[in-house]
């Protein structure tokens, strides 16, 4: 279960169960009062048709079933939780509630709850196409903790021998595509994207997404010399499975004269021995588990969500947004609890520990991340998007660095806070990391 231990004490949540059961009250009461027709309804008043019959949906169900929804949704975490669907299964057992006449409100709330957590504690395998990695022969497949990237073949033929007898099959080709003949025959890239995701079904693909995004940043962290056609520095990286435009769609006009056409060959992360080698070493094994499912508080937890803010930089087109996920990623690892410190001097300072041990170039690489922050702060404070790709380039070069240090040199599994009073007490003048 994704929430383990926890999850039988939050189902008996006190402000949940309240809301639960003033919900099928209200749901109760307006079917009573309906009587099962429509003849007694507020026509300017949203209705639910079900089991239950023709229910009106009162100020006094919307308000507890908002409650039951956000108060679920504020217990089960981002993750497990879609507000939509946690709705739906309330209405649902509304209308089996209504439906049932004599069943203890006490049973209905309990089997509604439980519903709602079952579903959250839920995992996947999404299929994806990949139109990120390319593999150079013999290489057919990488793992990045959860996620994989494999030739489709290959997969399908897996599947096959476990489901041997299933009625959908899955077969590489150009595209994705859905044809109905005897089989089900599901068309996809040929090459994949296979992700374990533990999330409530209608947040997969994003969930899935977000977990291909910090496994890219990692393993083009953890490997130093890449071909083909790499992603450099302030190269925009395709999106890992969406197609990209390879032509660029629009006219630029000046008078008479007409600017049409253009594009670039999208980039790719080639997947040769080298690369493979590396994502088998025991320090990238042992690194990946923790970043995908990092303790609570400790510094892999940081470092997972700046590699995938790393991502979302390298995929963003314009300049601001990528200086903007750029910042995100390094005060994901470098922020702490501490309120009274001055978030941009201790970025900075904190950021020049990690990048030189000389104290002169520290104090040179902490005003430059000063001036790219100034930038950063007039973009979210003020919505100036007055940035440079050079101002781009340079929060992606120094933000890629610092993660690559702390990946090579740091125990992932230590606290953050840690990390943190590390950094700090090396700031000062000091190594880092300490002997």
């Amino acid at each position: 279960m994704a929430n383990g231990k926890k999850q039988p004490q939050e189902m008996k949540d006190k402000e949940l169960v309240e809301f639960a059961t003033a919900f099928l009250n209200a749901y109760s009461a307006s079917a009573k009062s309906a009587d099962g027709s429509s003849a007694t309804m507020n026509r300017d008043r949203p209705y639910s048709l079900g089991p239950g019959g023709i229910v009106e949906i009162t100020e006094e169900i919307s308000e507890a079933q908002s409650g039951f929804v956000h108060r679920a949704a504020k217990l089960l975490k981002s993750k497990a939780v879609h507000e939509k669907a946690i709705s739906k299964i309330g209405t649902d057992h509304a209308h089996k509630f209504v439906a049932a006449g004599n069943k203890k409100v006490e049973d209905a709330v309990a089997s509604m709850i439980e519903e709602v957590f079952e579903k959250a504690a839920t995992s996947f395998e999404y299929l994806a196409p990949n139109y990120l990695i390319r593999f150079e022969s013999p290489v057919t497949q990488i793992k990045i903790g959860r996620v994989k990237a494999m030739r489709t073949a290959d997969f399908s033929a897996e599947r096959k021998a476990l489901y041997p007898d299933h009625q959908v099959e899955i077969v590489p080709g150009n595209g994705f595509s859905l044809q109905f003949t005897p089989k089900i025959i599901i068309e996809m890239r040929a090459i994949c994207w296979i992700v374990n995701v533990d999330a409530v079904a209608e947040n997969v693909e994003e969930e899935g997404k977000w977990l291909i995004d910090v496994a890219v940043s990692y393993l083009r962290l953890s490997h130093e010399q890449w071909l083909g056609n790499y992603p450099r520095l302030g190269i925009v990286e395709p999106h890992p499975v969406r197609s990209t435009l390879l032509h660029n769609e629009g006219v630029k006009m000046q008078g008479p004269r007409l600017l049409a056409g253009g594009g670039s060959v999208p980039a790719w992360y080639e997947i040769d021995a080298a690369v493979l080698a590396t994502s088998e070493t025991s320090k990238f094994t042992t690194s990946a588990d923790l970043l995908f499912d990092p303790p609570k508080k400790s510094l892999a937890e940081r470092v997972s969500q700046g590699l995938g803010w790393l991502t979302r930089g390298r995929q963003a087109e314009d300049r601001a947004e990528r200086l903007l996920y750029f910042f995100t990623a390094i005060e994901a690892l470098l922020s702490n609890d501490d309120k009274t410190a001055p978030v941009v001097q201790t970025i900075a300072r904190h950021a020049a520990v990690l990048l030189t041990n000389d104290n002169v170039a520290r104090a040179e690489i902490a005003n430059e991340v000063k001036k790219l922050y100034a930038f950063r702060s007039a973009l979210v404070h003020a919505g100036n998007r007055g940035v440079l790709w050079s101002g781009a380039n340079g929060a992606q070069m120094l933000a890629e660095a610092m993660f690559s240090v702390v990946l090579e040199k740091v125990d992932l599994k230590i606290k953050h806070e840690s990390f943190c009073n590390e950094v700090a007490a090396a700031s000062y003048g000091a190594a880092w990391p300490p002997p």
